[in-house]
């Protein structure tokens, strides 16, 4: 049997007909440590007790609410958070997950609805041995050659490592991946990351794309249709066992920020941001930036990356990125339009193509730096400890 998720509410002017606590009560898989509406007592509580998942209800007009979630977010990072509202209006949703929220349910709560989210929040939970860097790769705007970069860069690591590199197109509607290696994919990841579908290993290998070179490609859907059944949890537990599988994970996001990119750069090592030298790129990069530090991702594991420098329609330098962003460009790509925009229509990678281009060797480079100090850290277990400070005074409010 699962162990059971614990459990603590905050609701500072919260519903009472049902009580907040009302649906949570009814789930078997979680343990309720207790509920409150005071907001320091709740800080006092949470620095007391590991807590498995927080409940915030979002409604109140002094924001307590979203104090409590991004408090949360800062003193138990690992901890799951589930928003609740009766607005459901996308503007109030991407509040709750720039403030820390995992999870956003309407309220009432519908039990079907209460269930994924805890479903998701266990599957993110889960501890396995993580041996593999992920690399998320994000273009400030179309055509800066983003999916480019991230094809090359797997196939450099591929050589590099001497193993598999696993390549994920996460742009489920528009992504070109597969077209960049001229293959059409058996599975997609329509196929692997939907509701109720267990992954693990085996079922991960077969469902692969094993292309030449060393990549293992997990392609965009076939059909918009298939890109909505891809689920939050599904992504998670996909990128940890690829994670498990092969020593680097790249992954190609969108310029769209969901819950499904939130569970990619969640745990990745670096997340580059693609830049070309106009204003209008620099400018697209900065709010991507920003974005990435309100889901907190650290500003550390964000890195710029310019590429097509040299280019003949730039109007700024890149010394001046460098003092806008406050720290060193990642990596400087040559603009090699005629070689690149060739390897891209034959469907084969530059190292093949054109192994001597300096965008090819540029990358080659960015590959290495990448490599250097690999990380062999491995994720250890949470260790049980006792309810504590958090069960004197929270218990009050779950047995009343």
């Amino acid at each position: 049997m699962a162990q059971k998720l614990r459990l603590c509410l905050f609701a500072a002017s919260g519903p009472s007909d049902p009580p907040f606590a009302s649906p949570f009560e009814q789930m078997d898989q979680l343990e309720l440590l207790g509920e409150t509406a005071d907001i320091e007592e709740f800080r006092e509580g949470m620095r007391g007790t590991p807590v498995d998942v927080v409940a915030v209800f979002l409604d109140d007009e002094s924001g307590q609410g979203f104090e409590a979630v991004e408090y949360t977010t800062n003193t138990q990072t690992s901890c799951g958070i589930i928003g609740v509202s009766s607005d459901s209006n996308p503007a109030k949703i991407i509040k709750a997950m720039r403030a820390g929220c995992n999870q956003f349910v309407h309220w009432p709560i519908d039990q079907t609805d209460l269930r994924d989210a805890v479903a998701r929040i266990a599957a993110n939970r889960q501890v396995t041995a993580v041996a593999g860097k992920r690399i998320c790769v994000i273009g400030s705007s179309g055509g800066v050659g983003a999916t480019t970069i991230s094809c090359n860069l797997a196939m450099e690591l591929a050589a590099l490592s001497k193993d598999d590199c696993a390549l994920v197109d996460l742009d489920l509607e528009f992504g070109d991946v597969a077209c960049a290696f001229d293959t059409d994919a058996k599975y997609t990841l329509s196929d692997i990351c939907t509701d109720g579908q267990q992954i693990d290993r085996e079922f991960l290998s077969k469902a692969v794309e094993k292309l030449p070179g060393g990549v293992a490609l997990l392609a965009r859907p076939n059909d918009v249709e298939g890109a909505r059944s891809v689920s939050p949890e599904g992504i998670t537990q996909m990128l940890s066992v690829l994670g498990e599988m092969c020593p680097f994970v790249v992954v190609d996001l969108p310029r769209t920020f969901s819950f499904l990119s939130a569970a990619a750069v969640q745990s990745a090592e670096r997340v580059l941001v693609v830049a070309q030298l106009s204003v209008s790129s620099v400018r697209n990069a900065t709010r991507i930036f920003q974005v990435l530090q309100q889901m907190k991702v650290p500003s550390e594991q964000i890195e710029i990356v310019l590429n097509r420098c040299k280019a003949n329609f730039e109007r700024i330098t890149p010394d001046e990125v460098q003092e806008h962003f406050k720290r060193p460009i990642f990596s400087m790509i040559p603009n090699d339009y005629k070689r690149v925009q060739t390897a891209l229509d034959l469907g084969c990678p530059m190292s093949a193509e054109a192994p001597n281009s300096p965008a090819r060797l540029a990358i080659h480079e960015m590959a290495q730096q990448l490599m250097q100090g690999e990380s062999e850290e491995v994720a250890a277990a949470d260790e049980p400890q006792s309810a504590g400070l958090l069960s004197r005074i929270w218990r009050r409010g779950a047995s009343a």
